[in-house]
């Protein structure tokens, strides 16, 4: 089977992220596609929603979407959420994997914990975020090396609505209507509104 991590901080799930796993699924022919929300991300701090609330955002917009399941792998342990703690779990049960980023995250990667053994372990594809693949060339170079596990999906559709839109525009009283599904809408105004974050899980 060909299996696929989407991770990601998901605060708020949003339609992109939908159009994004759909297309992904597509592209890569996945027999599935593990969406997985981060409890505490390493890289943002500061604090998000609580992770119920995200996943549970989450299970929402994903249901009934072929070949996509959501886990909440990462909010077992209360504690940071790092990724290549999670391949390692996940590849033993799976075997290689595919792992899903965009492409804001992937120049990031080198703070990552243990972000070369990360890319030596899966095979990474990079989902367009703004159709400038040069801006990628000087992290690429440095890693030279794992080049063979790096690969950028073109053709899927450019997908610009990011979760911080969304909070600062529910902040602002703005409309959210067409950014997330409509069943969590109201949910996510509400929480932004009051601050975004809800305390008892972070």
């Amino acid at each position: 089977m060909k299996i696929g991590i989407y991770g990601g901080t998901f605060d708020p799930v949003h339609n992109g992220h939908v159009i994004i796993a759909t297309s992904v699924v597509e592209k890569l022919k996945l027999d599935k596609l593990i969406v997985m929300p981060a409890y505490i991300p390493p890289h943002k701090r500061k604090k998000v929603t609580n992770f119920a609330k995200r996943l549970e955002w989450v299970e929402y917009a994903f249901k009934g979407i072929e070949k996509v399941e959501i886990s909440g792998f990462e909010g077992k342990n209360k504690a940071v959420s790092y990724t290549f703690n999670t391949i390692s779990h996940f590849e033993k049960i799976y075997g290689k994997l595919t792992y899903v980023m965009g492409e804001d995250s992937f120049l990031n990667i080198e703070k990552w914990y243990k972000y070369k053994e990360f890319i030596e372990k899966v095979e990474v594809w990079i989902y367009p975020r703004y159709c400038q693949k040069d801006r990628l060339s000087p992290i690429l170079r440095r890693l030279e090396k794992y080049e063979s596990h790096i690969h950028f999906a073109e053709g899927i559709p450019i997908v610009q609505i990011s979760s911080t839109l969304i909070r600062e525009r529910a902040k602002k009283r703005l409309t959210i209507k067409g950014y997330v599904p409509e069943g969590i809408e109201d949910g996510v105004v509400k929480m932004y509104l009051n601050g975004g974050v809800e305390n008892e899980d972070v």
